[in-house]
């Protein structure tokens, strides 16, 4: 089941700390960052291209069979819907997930065996039939797509009407199998990481790859940060493309600090993927007077600017609000 998105309720708990140093704000809409800078720190993302020879045979395909020396024993067929193909002297054999190698060497052992010396096959994929590739992520419409031949991947995410603005900077194209192994439906064997910057501003046509019936391409989201305490419009921001942004970065976007804030204790705290938490302290007044290196903050990062004076009933609703915060980055809902 779905989780339902606890931004609402977050945005609502953190607006009772606010209200009492800034007049209230208009309805808050999530804030999209542009593109200029990115992380320095990405992976690599250089996959092999991928050819015709790692093509795999689909149902309905139409393959062109040749022997060498032997023409009566080639022929032109259309691989059945249960994936075989009907061959002299070989019978029945199944063609669908095999590429045309791992095809050309099973004809040769079946005809090995039926008293052909030596046999030299030729398999040739004539006409592709229609074969489904998934879309997900962020992708202005996500769905399967069905693909015809040799298709790159920019190809099929123009099938997809392109992605949308709160795309990540990597893509993953997860296949089932590759040219060394079986085709195992369900199973994933290979996961490329494709660099969304390096394809689509930087050109890299290398990471052009070729797309193949079964590949899932999910393209990532970008991460976000968020802002509570004592700023003017605590908020969520969208990190567009995998951009850094700094702790003064993101005051900025939550329209500075309110009169209240304790702008020398302000803390990032940061879930692990383990679990575990780690509070980065940080003193704006410092930073700003060049005596303190400026704190980046990564996707899920939270800031919390903390008020001078006690404020009892503030004080709880920001915890509350961090513990939801908290909560929704460790068990994974959006």
């Amino acid at each position: 089941m779905k989780a339902i998105s606890l931004l609402p309720l977050v945005l609502f708990t953190i607006n009772l700390s606010a209200q009492s140093t800034v007049p209230a704000q208009p309805p808050r809409t999530i804030t999209v960052l542009p593109q200029e800078e990115f992380f320095s720190n990405r992976p690599s993302t250089a996959p092999t291209s991928l050819g015709h020879e790692d093509y795999r045979i689909g149902k309905d395909d139409l393959i062109d069979v040749a022997v060498f020396e032997v023409p009566d024993l080639g022929a032109t067929l259309r691989v059945t819907a249960g994936g075989t193909i009907s061959l002299p002297l070989v019978g029945r054999i199944d063609a669908a997930g095999r590429t045309t190698q791992e095809l050309e060497r099973g004809i040769e052992d079946a005809l090995k065996s039926n008293y052909v010396k030596d046999p030299h096959v030729t398999v040739f994929v004539r006409e592709y039939a229609s074969q489904p590739v998934s879309v997900i992520g962020a992708v202005k419409f996500p769905g399967i797509y069905q693909i015809k031949g040799q298709k790159s991947l920019l190809d099929v995410l123009a099938m997809a009407q392109g992605i949308d603005q709160n795309v990540g900077n990597t893509i993953q194209i997860m296949r089932r199998a590759s040219a060394s192994e079986p085709a195992s439906a369900g199973v994933v064997s290979e996961t490329i990481t494709v660099s969304v910057q390096d394809l689509f501003e930087n050109g890299n046509t290398a990471l052009n790859v070729s797309v193949f019936a079964g590949d899932v391409i999910n393209v990532l989201h970008a991460g976000s940060v968020f802002v509570v305490g004592e700023v003017v419009r605590p908020n969520e921001f969208v990190l567009r493309n995998g951009r850094n942004i700094s702790v003064t970065q993101a005051v900025a976007l939550a329209n500075g600090f309110t009169r209240d804030a304790k702008k020398q204790e302000c803390v990032v705290i940061r879930y692990h993927q383990d679990g575990t938490k780690e509070e980065l302290h940080a003193d704006v007044d410092r930073i700003l007077r060049g005596d303190a290196v400026d704190v980046l903050m990564l996707p899920n990062d939270i800031l919390f600017v903390p008020p001078h004076k006690v404020k009892t009933g503030a004080n709880r609703a920001l915890d509350s609000a961090i513990a939801v915060i908290s909560g929704r980055l460790i068990f994974g809902f959006r």
